[in-house]
């Protein structure tokens, strides 16, 4: 039998049980509806108290509300008296309502020290209010009599509110009574009905579970039967061997996914050798890479003879990492667009692969780019003795520059911290070498990015920001780049641009990332760099860059 034949005669045995109930269910309806007729004119004399009491009720959350948003709000939060004004005026309109249209349920004893309580009130919170905007010497005190004035009028009328609402609640239950009365008559008409409304609800509730029993075993059974085989064949390289059952379509899904199973298996076989393979080789080339980097470093310091060959090793280093890191880039790029081609199972999703062919273009620019730095910085030391032309300043695009870097350095932060760049529109060229400026900026974001892998959880993500401002009354552009790491401990903050000096461990830091920024910015560009550090909260280091240079090419 097909999937339409099984769905066609449940749908019959369902709706002709609903149909019976319905039927039954109006009989009993029309009898339950001349009782309600006849409870419906109580009703409308209990309406009336109904209203009264919600307007009273109203009334008393409203005022109530003032003393709550005292209590809920800090004592200096100026924009509570503006709140309880609000709710003060709410106060006098429902008082005034409940005055002109309940008047002769309630006396004049019980309203008129309500009206004379909302005015003391008023008065007291507006005092108050002047006293915590004044300016004068005695505020402290004028604000403490303002407090005494609002606690007496807050009990005064806290015990009118209290007065007024038991005469309402006696209203209110003395009219819930007669409604009660009038109910219990239509209760007892009401439970013969019931008794035969659940014999009925019973009949039906024994059709729909022979109906759930019927469909669960006709699709829901052998559809989750076929789910497990799948999940077992697919997750856990089980054997399909799942017997066909169900209706025709059931049947024929279990028919073909075996042969489908069948051919994927040994597809995978085939993928999951050579993918063991690549990943011997990757791991080996990792391995050779960290035996170089640390052998690397060692040469570093063992050279570092003084403070000028040192920055120039390290300069010789940031834009070879900057190189390293657009290579590594394309490699990814490229070994998502093989996945992608090869159709694997932790392929990247279309996402990755717009940012890839976006971003991968501009990688080999950039990593060129370091390349080129490099053999600028090897012969500006071929030609020490005299200024090379080719590293003077020029005007360059610095946000254009700040997006390119944050590119670069995408695969030291994205794993620790979300970045934010809050770049000034329309920022004007701005005079400097621009290849220098992208080291420092790139040595504090990837400062910034460890600080926050430090110190936050795994599995949480920190805030790295990047912004500029062109200030023209200064005639200079301020980069700021802060970040919600653990901050620069106190006791070492005056040390940190110091050649050397560096709280990472040995093999981590070289200490010269600082040192060599600020000799960047402050003798090769006459800018400023300094910075804010709180411990626990952050870091915010920034750069001034004047906007007149010398030694400027034109």
């Amino acid at each position: 039998m097909k999937v339409r034949s099984y769905i066609g005669l449940l749908s019959a045995g369902s709706l002709g049980g609903a149909l019976i109930v319905g039927i039954i269910g109006w009989w009993m309806l029309s009898g339950i509806n001349q009782s309600s007729r006849e409870l419906e004119q109580e009703s409308k004399n209990s309406g009336d108290s109904s209203s009264e009491y919600l307007d009273i009720h109203a009334f008393l959350s409203t005022t109530r509300g003032c003393f709550e948003a005292f209590e809920t709000y800090p004592q200096n939060f100026l924009g509570i008296y503006g709140v309880v004004r609000d709710r003060l005026v709410l106060s006098k309109e429902g008082l005034n309502l409940i005055s002109a249209k309940y008047a002769s349920n309630y006396p004049e004893s019980v309203l008129r020290p309500l009206f004379a309580g909302i005015r003391e009130l008023e008065d007291a919170i507006s005092a108050m209010e002047k006293s915590a905007l004044s300016a004068s010497k005695n505020k402290l005190a004028q604000l403490q009599v303002a407090r005494k004035a609002y606690q007496d009028a807050q009990e005064s009328i806290s015990q009118h509110l209290n007065t007024l609402e038991s005469s309402a609640e006696q209203r209110m239950w003395e009219s819930k009574q007669g409604m009660e009365k009038k109910i219990l008559a239509l209760r007892e008409e009401e439970s013969a009905n019931t008794v035969l409304f659940f014999f009925v609800s019973g009949m039906y509730l024994v059709l729909v579970g022979t109906l759930a029993i019927v469909t669960y075993k006709s699709f829901a059974s052998p559809i989750r039967k076929l789910e497990a085989a799948a999940k077992n064949s697919i997750d856990h390289n089980k054997p399909f061997n799942l017997a066909e059952s169900g209706p025709y379509e059931i049947r024929s899904v279990t028919k073909r996914l075996r042969g489908l199973i069948a051919g994927l298996e040994a597809r995978v076989k085939k993928r999951t050798a050579a993918l063991q393979e690549s990943n011997e080789k990757l791991k080996l080339e990792m391995q050779q890479r960290k035996e170089l980097e640390t052998q690397l470093v060692h040469a570093q310091k063992m050279e570092a003879v003084g403070q000028l060959a040192s920055g120039i090793a390290h300069e010789i280093n940031s834009p070879s990492q900057f190189a390293n890191d657009n290579i590594l880039f394309i490699k990814d790029a490229t070994d998502g667009f093989i996945k992608k081609l090869n159709q694997s199972a932790d392929s990247p999703d279309d996402e990755e692969i717009d940012f890839f062919k976006e971003n991968a273009p501009e990688a080999v620019e950039q990593a060129a780019e370091g390349i080129s730095r490099i053999t600028t910085i090897v012969k500006s030391m071929k030609n020490f003795a005299y200024r090379d032309a080719e590293s003077a300043k020029r005007n360059n695009d610095l946000n254009q520059a700040i997006r390119s870097t944050v590119v670069v350095a995408t695969n030291e932060w994205k794993y620790h911290a979300d970045l934010d760049l809050h770049l000034q529109d329309e920022l004007p060229l701005v005079p400097c070498n621009i290849g220098e400026i992208n080291q420092v900026v790139l040595n504090l974001i990837v400062n910034g990015a460890h600080a926050i892998r430090d110190r936050i959880v795994e599995g949480q993500k920190g805030n790295l920001v990047v912004s500029t401002r062109h200030y023209p009354d200064a005639q200079c552009v301020i980069i700021a780049i802060a970040d919600n790491g653990g901050g620069i401990p106190a006791k070492v903050q005056a040390r940190i641009f110091e050649p050397f000096f560096t709280t990472k461990e040995v093999g981590v830091g070289t200490g010269q990332g600082l040192a060599i920024a600020h000799n960047v910015i402050v003798k090769s560009h006459q800018g400023q760099i300094w910075f804010d550090s709180k411990e626990g909260v952050g870091t915010t280091f920034y750069i001034k860059l004047p906007m007149v240079q010398t030694n400027m090419e034109q």
